[in-house]
């Protein structure tokens, strides 16, 4: 009879013990540390206006939004050349970074240093080529 209650006492706490760490870990995940949702940073929804919501907004005529469809060509043309230019710094920082790091390790270092790079590269590339395999663009082109 005795051994009776040591088992109901054993297992009161099993219990409470097991009780406790699930809503210590709930109250961790959920209230304590909310993590945020995505590390990156979403697109704000606010865009500039389109020609077509410009063309209901301000009645333009269709010779205005030509002239604005114009406008619009010759400013896409404008953040081509600025995104390269921009891709071209960012590479050349990119090469002296590497370089300076190269400068202060031994050889051994060097080889194992360009070895993880090219796996970084790599998995950067994968990544990229996962976007654009899941891009809305993309799925939108599949459905149809």
């Amino acid at each position: 009879m005795k051994n009776h209650y040591k088992f109901w006492i054993v297992f009161s706490l099993i219990i409470v013990f097991a009780a406790g760490m699930a809503g210590g870990i709930l109250l961790d995940k959920y209230v304590i540390t909310k993590k945020p949702e995505k590390t990156r940073k979403k697109r704000s929804s606010v865009r500039f206006p389109s020609l077509d919501i410009m063309a209901k907004e301000l009645n333009l005529t269709s010779e205005q939004q030509e002239q604005i469809r114009e406008v619009f060509k010759n400013n896409e043309e404008r953040f081509k050349i600025l995104r390269k230019q921009i891709d071209e710094r960012f590479k050349t920082i990119r090469t002296q970074l590497r370089e300076e790091i190269k400068s202060v390790l031994n050889d051994e270092q060097k080889i194992k240093f360009e070895a993880m790079i090219e796996k970084y590269v790599s998995q950067k590339r994968k990544e990229k080529e996962e976007r654009k395999r899941h891009s809305p663009k993309n799925r939108k082109e599949k459905e149809r």
